[in-house]
């Protein structure tokens, strides 16, 4: 099979963590650490993909110097984990970079190239967030298969 055929189903993790759009900051940032610093999934209903919240929205949602996508600022974490408003669905990133199932190697290649992002969220039919996949499981992938 032609690297550029493989499916992303073939290569991604079908372990994700999710969590819905109305958990508190305070939980969001305990299960961002306690994982080891990765990508969250927001779904709501139906485990329908929202979006998700990487370090940089956490990072953005703390400090105006590292507020790349930030819309809404705080001067300190201590200011936004005592608002009970602050939520997941606040900080995630809404223009969400995901890949159907159906998707090759090439799709998900061009979509990272595209917005300059590593990781991709895999949805099934349904919108429903079945899978991840990394740059480094892709370049890995394809050094043991022998193409590269």
């Amino acid at each position: 099979m032609e690297p550029a055929d493989i499916p992303v189903t073939t290569v991604m993790d079908e372990e994700v963590v999710s969590v819905l759009p109305d958990t508190p900051l305070p939980e969001v940032f305990e299960t961002f650490s306690r994982l080891g610093c990765t990508d969250l999934v927001v779904a709501g209903p139906e485990d329908h993909f929202l979006g998700f919240i990487t370090a940089l929205d956490l990072l953005a949602s703390v400090g105006p110097v590292v507020g790349v996508r930030s819309r809404e600022r705080e001067r300190c974490i201590e200011c936004l984990l005592r608002r009970e408003t602050a939520v997941a669905a606040d900080i995630m990133t809404r223009s969400h970079i995901s890949v159907p199932t159906t998707a090759t190697l090439r799709h998900a290649i061009e979509a990272m190239e595209r917005y300059r992002y590593p990781v991709l969220v895999v949805v099934d039919e349904r919108g429903v967030a079945v899978g991840r996949l990394e740059a480094c499981m892709v370049i890995s992938h394809l050094r043991v298969a022998g193409h590269l």
